[in-house]
């Protein structure tokens, strides 16, 4: 067995990003194809839609979850072959399946990569988005503030003051705040959680901006 793939099998998530030199879809799919057989599992893919496997012919014999249709049974692997993040959604609640995704757009779900700890088989490396506790208790109570889906004035406040929290020790990163919340909340929530994000960035903004501002003398005025 290469010694590569002896490598990713160790590992329940595997994050294949898009390379902007060279091929990475056509030995993503290898891998997916090959973790599911390494494993003796019944392989998924889960795709935006299904011509977007289909035209694979390795992969349109299999079962072919789309944004509108299906769902992956727990306990196998799943290739998310250039998945959105509203195909995603199906897979953020299985507990025992590998998944193998291999990306669509450059760097689009690097976060998701950097919370599950997933190893990146372009790399090499295991990747780790290096939060402390304290910075995932503050991501939980964003998420816990989103129950409803942010709709109602308490919950949005109560968020902004969760991002103040992020922000006061440089943990704020609007694209793990974003996948953390979209590991169990749906992208119509998520949209809110977005102008949520803009306002407080725009705040942030412009409170940098004032502070960069030199401070007149009254020889100036």
């Amino acid at each position: 067995m290469h010694a590569q793939l002896r490598e990713v099998l160790r590992h329940r998530y595997v994050y294949v990003p898009r390379g902007t030199e060279q091929d990475t879809l056509q030995p993503g799919k290898r891998l997916g194809l090959a973790v599911a057989r390494e494993h003796g599992a019944r392989l998924t893919v889960v795709a935006p839609r299904k011509d977007s496997a289909t035209h694979h012919p390795e992969l349109a014999k299999l079962e072919i979850v789309t944004e509108r249709s299906g769902f992956p049974q727990d306990g196998g692997v799943v290739l998310a072959w250039c998945p959105t993040y509203k195909v995603m959604e199906k897979v953020q609640h299985l507990e025992g399946s590998v998944v193998v995704l291999v990306e669509w757009i450059p760097g689009e779900h690097t976060a998701w990569a950097k919370l599950h700890g997933a190893y990146n088989a372009v790399t090499g490396e295991v990747m780790d988005a290096g939060l402390s506790s304290e910075a995932l208790n503050v991501l939980e109570g964003i998420v816990h503030e989103g129950y409803k889906g942010w709709h109602d004035a308490i919950a949005v406040g109560l968020t902004q003051r969760y991002l103040d929290d992020l922000a006061a020790t440089d943990a704020y990163d609007r694209e793990i705040v974003l996948a953390y919340a979209r590991k169990s909340k749906s992208e119509n929530s998520i949209e809110r959680l977005k102008k949520i994000l803009d306002k407080f960035e725009a705040v942030k903004a412009t409170t940098s901006e004032g502070r960069s501002r030199p401070i007149r003398t009254s020889r100036e005025w």
